[in-house]
């Protein structure tokens, strides 16, 4: 058992330190991570979360005296550390699943079409990844005109079928299912889904033992969140990032011709919407009354964005492509 050093957590469990993507595949061990949260928690004072994570191993340890409330540290770190069995995950992206009624019909005139398209474009892209993983992906055609995909827990992904009604749209396709691939494989679904069952408990002994079930059990940690089809289509600005670059990493195995992986690049940031032409300057605010107002209206008026913008996108693939590019180049004698 490897126990990692949790020296600081940050803000939100969302933001991801490595968003070029030099790991295609987050590790993941679940003792590790749980023995790791125990470790930190002990650190923080907090003695008997440190006991009660040694009943996941095997350990005997007596019941925590009193009822503590979690810790903001302590919150954020087991939203950060990967703990949720793979049982529990696929068991929600299963329940999530069920909520989902615009599906194209597998055994249906049109099913039969495309969907052996879209598992051809899957598996190519499945076979590139020899790091190990435990996901058994499930691919799954929306009856939208979009060109859209994403992606839930335990590796059930969807692709609108207009991406694959239309070659030209192909390209594209093959980018937004790599992207959605390493959503996936980055656990950005799995963090999400442990950071609404932290969310769901007040007290840290209620926390710990719910956990400690969960591999036996992970229905019981399930019956504290609420299954949701929209709620895995938002993710934060860095997580956003990591997949692009991940996708672009991908397909650089897919195609072995650079033109080949640019028209795929180039596919996907065509349809990315236009940058917004920045507003003019206003008049410089005078009162402090004023400013309280102009804060006011921003908060109201402008929603937080999760999404990277067009530009930061743009330069990160072109980054990324580029570094494929030297990587691809063979060294002279």
């Amino acid at each position: 058992m490897r126990i990692k050093e949790i020296t600081k957590v940050a803000p939100m469990a969302s933001v991801v330190l490595e968003k070029n993507c030099p790991n295609i595949v987050e590790p993941y061990r679940l003792t590790d991570n749980v023995a790791s949260l125990g470790a930190f928690s002990f650190h923080q004072g907090i003695e008997s979360m440190g006991a009660e994570f040694g009943k996941l191993f095997g350990a005997k340890s007596p019941a925590p005296a009193n009822q503590t409330s979690i810790s903001t540290s302590t919150r954020l770190a087991a939203k950060q550390l990967n703990w949720l069995p793979m049982s529990a995950e696929v068991l929600y992206g299963e329940q999530s699943h069920k909520e989902e009624t615009n599906i194209l019909d597998r055994d249906g005139k049109l099913g039969k079409k495309y969907y052996p398209v879209a598992d051809g474009m899957l598996q190519q892209i499945l076979a590139t990844i020899n790091e190990k993983h435990d996901y058994q992906f499930k691919l799954f055609i929306l009856k939208n005109s979009g060109h859209n995909a994403l992606a839930r827990p335990g590796g059930f992904l969807y692709v609108d079928q207009g991406l694959i009604d239309n070659p030209v749209q192909h390209p594209k396709a093959k980018f937004a299912l790599a992207h959605e691939i390493a959503h996936v494989l980055q656990r950005h679904e799995t963090k999400a889904l442990q950071s609404m069952v932290v969310d769901s408990f007040t007290l840290r002994d209620d926390l710990l033992k719910t956990m400690a079930n969960a591999r036996s059990d992970p229905a019981v940690i399930l019956a504290h969140v609420k299954a949701g089809k929209g709620v895995f289509t938002q993710h934060h600005i860095d997580q956003e990032l990591q997949a692009d670059s991940c996708a672009a990493r991908l397909l650089g195995r897919v195609y072995p011709d650079r033109q080949d992986l640019a028209k795929s690049l180039d596919a996907f940031l065509k349809d990315l919407p236009k940058p917004e032409r920045p507003r003019p300057a206003s008049a410089p605010l005078q009162s402090d009354t004023e400013k309280l107002a102009a804060a006011a209206y921003d908060i109201v008026n402008t929603p937080v964005r999760r999404h990277p913008n067009s530009e930061q996108r743009e330069q990160n693939l072109r980054a990324i492509y580029d570094e494929i590019g030297k990587s691809a180049t063979p060294k002279r004698k």
